[in-house]
Order: structure tokens, then C-alpha cells, then sequence
């Protein structure tokens, strides 16, 4: 008899483990569903270096003069200068240095693709600029001084050395640089350009290699009460109606794109891009879910950035783990060649 009531209570327990998740779906956490299986990509084979054209341009970086627009005035920097500004600025100096070289790689290859293919209107006397929003941060020496403080020449020497050793290497496709966006960490694959720009045959989804592990805030949650979404919502999406009696159908027709992002939703019965709402609420990237509850909502997040291109963390990961700075570009950039900075001008 007593066997039958432990064989019956353990019975129970398993129902009863299978059963709470139904009824706590407002709990379950929406960024633990499975990631993609990174320790089979990290068996794929390194690639031969005799297999993958690396053609150097020394000296390059230092004889290229732009035209830079920085802290409100146009001033000329050599490529190498700009660079180390940008490299600096964008990522963590103290990541491997494999990293910081792919960084390197592709500011080099964005900078050239904004001078030849997409010249910014916002500063039409300038070649590129210092601006994150537009072009590429930047970070003067002095401000790195100050923001490194005991650790400026040995962080500045790892960014210098990153820009040196790849002087003169560009990615480029059809000959041309390509746009080589990069962003700070995806969530399980990065995003493809179509989602949110044009499409491009180089900028498609990925799958990465990061996780929490890795990257600091890699899941972040914010909340908004009712009232404050609706303040917001309606300060900056024109023709919102957000009654207090349909809270659960405020948003509706929500989108995803193939790699789990946001693409996008209607708040109020107005569409919205995923990119627009992640810019209206400050999230840290489109990878959103929403959750309800009495007084509030959720917006859960994974990742941080728009998603296309390199991850930076990604990156980061992938040197840590053995693979070399043209490995993890060719990772992240796909149907890509590199090319000297030198014969992509001369084409032009």
C-alpha cells in the first residue's frame, strides 16, 4: 500500500511539473528558448591561410588624407589616425586582439565604402565624421587619455598595433568596399540587411556565437506602466488610441523576422517598424518580447544593436576561441573577398 502512495504522489509531481508552465505563461522567461548550436560551428575546420588572399598595403593607412568632421570642425586625419579613433571608440580595447584587428578591418572598409558609394548629406565638405549616428564614433586622443587614464599606452598600443598589422586590407564585393555594418552583440544569429535596409548578398543572417556568459546586460528588461506607455506612445506615434478598457490589444499584428527580431507591430492600431519602436521605448535592440501583467508592460530584450553585420562580442568570442581576424569576417560577411585599399581607389 505504501509502495502504491509513493509510485502515486511521484505521479502527481510530474503532472503536476508539466501542467504549471501552461498555466504561467506570463512567467516563463521568452529569451531561454534553444540557441543555435554553437559548439558544432566552433568544430567547423580554421581556414587555410594559403586558401585566403590577405594582400597588405603598407603604408597606405598613413598617406590616405580624409576629411573628418569632429567636435563641430572639419580637420585632416590620415586613415591611420581616423582609424584609431574609430577602433578605440567602437570597441573595447581590452578585447583579443583578433577582434580588434576585424575591427579594424571593417571601420577601414566602412570609411572607404562612405567616400566612394555613400557620401553622407549631413556634412557635404567632409568626407566622414565622427558620429556614431551617422558615420563611426570617434574618440580624440586626449578623450582617451581621459578615459583610460593609467591604462592609455597600453590600450593605445593594442588599437595602434590592430590598424597596423591590417594597413591597407578591405572587404569588398563586385570590387566595391561593401557597407560593413557591425553592431555591439546579436541575440542566437545576427540580422539580415533586407529586414531594415536593402538587401545586400553580403550582409545576411548568421548564426553567432556569444551568450550571456560573454556579454555583459545580454538580456535586459524594461517596464513601462500603462500610463507610461501610452504617454509615450502617443508622443510619438500620431493617431494612437490606447483605451484602458482593450490594454491586452494595445499591441497587435506583431511581426518577426526570420532571425527572432522585432520587424514589426501595430500599437493603437498604427504600424510600426521594429526599428521605430525600439528608438521610441530606448530598448537595446529589436530581438523584443512583450508580457503583460496587471499594471504594467514587459519588454524583454536580448542582444544590443540593429543586429546586421559583425557582432562585436561575436567577434570577440570567436578570437578568444582560436580564429584569426580574416576568419571571423568572412563569418560574418558573407560572398566577400578582401582587397588593397591602394586598387579599390585606382577603380574608382
Amino acid at each position: 500500500m505504501r509502495m502504491r502512495l509513493i509510485i502515486f504522489t511521484s505521479l502527481l509531481l510530474v503532472l503536476f511539473s508539466i501542467l504549471l508552465p501552461l498555466f504561467l505563461v506570463g512567467q516563463v522567461d521568452p529569451l531561454t528558448y534553444p540557441s543555435p548550436d554553437k559548439a558544432a560551428l566552433l568544430q567547423k575546420p580554421a581556414l587555410d591561410d594559403t586558401l585566403v588572399a590577405i594582400p597588405h598595403d603598407d603604408g597606405q593607412d598613413a598617406t590616405l588624407l580624409l576629411r573628418v568632421f569632429v567636435e563641430d570642425e572639419i580637420v585632416e586625419l590620415s586613415m591611420a589616425d581616423f582609424l584609431y579613433g574609430v577602433v578605440a571608440a567602437e570597441m573595447p580595447a581590452r578585447f583579443h586582439p583578433e577582434a580588434l584587428r576585424a575591427q579594424a578591418v571593417a571601420a577601414r572598409t566602412y570609411t572607404l565604402h562612405r567616400m566612394l558609394i555613400s557620401p553622407s548629406p549631413r556634412h557635404p565638405d567632409a568626407q566622414v565624421c565622427g558620429s556614431y549616428a551617422c558615420c563611426k564614433a570617434f574618440h580624440t586622443p586626449e578623450r582617451l587619455r581621459e578615459r583610460w587614464g593609467a591604462q592609455y599606452a597600453h590600450y593605445s598600443a593594442l588599437i595602434r598595433a590592430a590598424v597596423a598589422d591590417t594597413d591597407g586590407i578591405v572587404l569588398v564585393y563586385d570590387n566595391a568596399p561593401i557597407l560593413a555594418a557591425f553592431h555591439a552583440s546579436s541575440y542566437g544569429s545576427t540580422e539580415a540587411s533586407s529586414a531594415i535596409w536593402n538587401s545586400v548578398p553580403y550582409l545576411q543572417s548568421v548564426e553567432t556565437f556569444e551568450s550571456m556568459e560573454d556579454v555583459p546586460n545580454y538580456y535586459a528588461e524594461t517596464r513601462f506602466s500603462f500610463s507610461e506607455f501610452r504617454q509615450i506612445a502617443q508622443a510619438n506615434i500620431p493617431g494612437t488610441v490606447l483605451n484602458d478598457g482593450n490594454k491586452p490589444y494595445w499591441i497587435s499584428d506583431v511581426q518577426y523576422t526570420d532571425s527572432g527580431r522585432l520587424h514589426s507591430l501595430h500599437i493603437g492600431g498604427i504600424s510600426v517598424t521594429g526599428a521605430q519602436f525600439r528608438q521610441i521605448f530606448g530598448l537595446r535592440s529589436t530581438a523584443i518580447t512583450f508580457f503583460f501583467d496587471a499594471e504594467s508592460i514587459s519588454l524583454q530584450t536580448g542582444g544590443h544593436g540593429h543586429g546586421v553585420g559583425m557582432s562585436q562580442f561575436g567577434a570577440n568570442t570567436m578570437a578568444n576561441r582560436g580564429h584569426p581576424f580574416y576568419e571571423i569576417l568572412l563569418w560574418y560577411y558573407t560572398n566577400v573577398t578582401f582587397a588593397r585599399m591602394s586598387e579599390v581607389l585606382a577603380l574608382q
